[in-house]
């Protein structure tokens, strides 16, 4: 009997550290979802892949606005990650189209989240309003105010801060690379200049996007939390849109 316990035991380790090592699988993607990702307030996609020797594999990505990419089904891809416990394939890089994505770090932790030290609240100013256009070079969600922001390239080469909504209310409606035309409240954090934004146009999809109005209150905290049913905060940031005091 304890030679049996002390096999199984043996077999349990082995298996559970050929399932922490990252592996890398080829395949075709069968299917696309969109999925909570349960750390966060971000939804990633999800996709169906069924590798080479024919298995099907659940690879879980990043958020589709993080990924300059238009994946769909059959798309040929390479992914390297690991499994999780709940034998999900949670992918660190992918290749598509000759392109590597990075989407986690080496800790396996999103790269599509950022923690940023010494937080404080902004109030919008309109006398502070501001026009730039930009591409974005780097886009994330703040972990402390689960708010999207990113890094813009102006077109005089400067890079600002940008913070726009909480990531449910864009939904999926600006991505890595989208040229921006957009205004909105300068603020100084760190010294640097961030942009409070009020409203933009994506010159991608030529969209106009409305997020806060003239006087910096936000468009998300008005009527019904889109999240109240899961018990989640309706204006996290909602003193930024008060105005001067």
């Amino acid at each position: 009997m304890k030679i049996l316990t002390s096999l199984i035991i043996s077999i349990m380790m082995i298996s559970g550290a050929l399932y922490a090592e990252e592996i890398e699988l080829k395949g075709e993607v069968i299917k696309i979802e969109e999925i909570a990702e349960s750390s966060s307030d971000v939804k990633i996609l999800q996709v169906q892949l069924r590798t080479q020797n024919r298995e099907m594999v659940m690879a879980r990505l990043g958020p589709a606005w993080y990924l300059d990419t238009e994946l769909k089904s059959g798309d040929e891809i390479t992914v390297i990650g690991d499994f999780t416990d709940e034998n999900k394939f949670r992918v660190r890089e992918m290749v598509c189209n000759t392109v590597r994505y990075q989407i986690r770090g080496e800790d396996h932790k999103p790269l599509w989240l950022k923690t940023r030290l010494r937080e404080k609240s902004h109030f919008y100013n309109p006398q502070n309003e501001k026009a730039i256009k930009g591409k974005i070079e780097d886009i994330y969600v703040n972990e402390k105010t689960s708010m999207m922001e990113a890094q813009v390239k102006s077109e005089n080469g400067e890079t600002v801060r940008v913070r726009f909504a909480p990531e449910w209310y864009l939904q999926n409606r600006l991505r890595l690379g989208d040229e921006l035309e957009l205004r909105g409240s300068e603020i100084k954090f760190d010294g640097k200049p961030m942009i409070l934004t009020r409203e933009m146009r994506n010159l991608r999809t030529n969209q106009e996007i409305t997020l806060r109005n003239e006087q910096g209150f936000p468009d998300w905290c008005k009527g019904p939390c889109h999240n109240k049913e899961q018990g989640k905060p309706c204006c996290k940031d909602e003193k930024e849109g008060r105005g001067k005091k």
